[in-house]
């Protein structure tokens, strides 16, 4: 069915399958982690819930930081500031959404078939995909 199946849309997974695919093989990419659709999610733990937002959330507390701890010093005053934690976390989703959605992109432009769950490599040049619902499927 398929000339190259990569297992796992991290970093290294996702470039490996959109390469594969420009030099013309039939490639498929699986990945387990899910959105609220069960829809697969590319990008990887750093993506998804590591490097990415925690640096988009750092940023804003370095922010918050400046406006509450250092802008005295260049000669501006502010008044009250205060945190807003669930505008903070829509910021860091709007992020990721906007990056995985990208991957989504290259994957639909090079024609990278999205699978969704966990792979696993068996004997004779197969693949068996346990999908999010538990459904097994052998390609």
């Amino acid at each position: 069915m398929f000339d190259v199946v990569v297992i796992g849309g991290g970093p290294a997974g996702y470039v490996a399958a959109i390469r594969s695919a420009q030099l013309g093989l039939k490639t498929a990419c699986i990945e387990e982690y899910v959105d609220d659709k069960n829809k697969p999610t590319f990008g990887g733990t750093c993506l998804n819930v590591g490097c990415i937002p925690s640096k988009a959330l750092l940023d804003s507390s370095h922010r918050y930081q400046e406006a509450t701890s250092h802008l005295k010093i260049h000669g501006i005053e502010v008044g009250s500031v205060e945190l807003d934690i669930p505008a903070m976390m829509k910021r860091k989703d709007d992020i990721v959404t906007k990056l995985t959605g990208g991957i989504s992109g290259l994957f639909a432009a090079n024609k990278v078939t999205p699978i969704a769950g966990r792979g696993k490599v068996l004997a004779n040049n197969k693949v068996e995909v346990i999908g999010p619902e538990g459904t097994e499927r052998r390609n």
